[in-house]
């Protein structure tokens, strides 16, 4: 693995990770979640290349160690937009055009990731959605208010308490009694705890990054929005069914359906039977990791 820092339009530092292959088949451009980093891909990055892809990471702002991020921001101004931005400076400067080039995105990921596309006018050969979900319309724009209201409450760069229970303090209640705060990520106690002990992990974010956030899912879930992303596109979705950003397995099919709606016909979806939200970090990982392998290599 190779670290580099590429520099964005208006002097951000990435943090980006490339797992390099010569004989390469293809690119994967992994986007992490929130409150996590690209390194903790690093494993499923390794055996990606074993299998013949060449693999980049990089950590969105707001997140990683980067000089010029403050943890749980993305910036002071149009934050999401410089998020998507960074996407296209990273893939332009790594990502070889000559091969097919995969989007993966995980949880937040797979909401930049499919905003990506929405706005991009650069092609890819196929996306790979981790723990998503179709957020109703409705709770979005709840949502956002809330957030709205938290940001001239406590401050946009600041968290907020209310925020913070409603999303990931809210997760856990399915999995009573608690071994840890973060149960809902995994069955696997071991990555659970390796979370717990990360500093770059768990944080709090502002509430600049939730309003940014849930206005772009507001967005996202419109129709006009998903007509926007190239057609024909081959879509890998997965996720558990025992993970609650998915709605416990309920949200999965209706992205798939919402992705057919306009006339996406090539989409593959994988429910994972009790698996959490983290499957590649799951106690059936290696099926997981197998699935997607082969998801790829039949594209090729």
């Amino acid at each position: 693995m190779i670290k580099r820092i590429i520099e964005s339009e208006d002097g951000y530092k990435i943090q980006v990770y490339v797992w390099p292959n010569d004989h390469a088949k293809a690119w994967v451009h992994i986007n992490h979640g929130m409150a996590e980093h690209a390194l903790r891909y690093d494993d499923f990055a390794t055996r990606l290349v074993a299998e013949g892809y060449a693999v980049v990471a990089h950590n969105h702002r707001g997140h990683g160690s980067s000089e010029t991020t403050q943890l749980g921001c993305f910036a002071e101004q149009n934050g999401w937009r410089k998020v998507l931005s960074d996407l296209d400076v990273v893939r332009n400067s790594i990502c070889s055009t000559e091969l097919p080039f995969y989007l993966f995105g995980h949880s937040m990921g797979s909401f930049i990731v499919q905003s990506y596309l929405s706005t991009t006018t650069q092609k890819i050969d196929g996306l790979i959605l981790s723990g998503s979900n179709f957020q109703p319309k409705l709770l979005s724009i709840a949502g956002r208010l809330i957030a709205r209201i938290e940001q001239i409450r406590v401050g946009k760069t600041q968290s907020s308490a209310l925020l913070q229970f409603l999303s990931f303090g809210s997760f856990n209640q399915s999995f009573k009694p608690n071994r840890t705060t973060f149960d809902w990520l995994t069955r696997d106690n071991t990555h659970v705890n390796k979370y717990l002990a990360d500093p770059l992990c768990g944080f709090p974010c502002s509430t600049g990054l939730w309003y940014e956030f849930i206005n772009a899912l507001v967005d996202l879930v419109k129709q006009q929005t998903l007509k926007k992303i190239q057609p024909n596109l081959p879509i890998l979705i997965f996720g558990g069914s025992k993970d609650p950003v998915g709605l416990m397995g309920k949200g999965l099919p209706k992205l798939a359906n919402a992705y057919q709606n306009v006339g996406q016909n090539n989409i593959t979806l994988n429910i994972y039977e009790e698996a959490r939200h983290e499957t590649l970090n799951e106690t059936n990982q290696q099926q997981v990791y197998l699935d997607i392998i082969n998801w790829l290599n039949k594209q090729l």
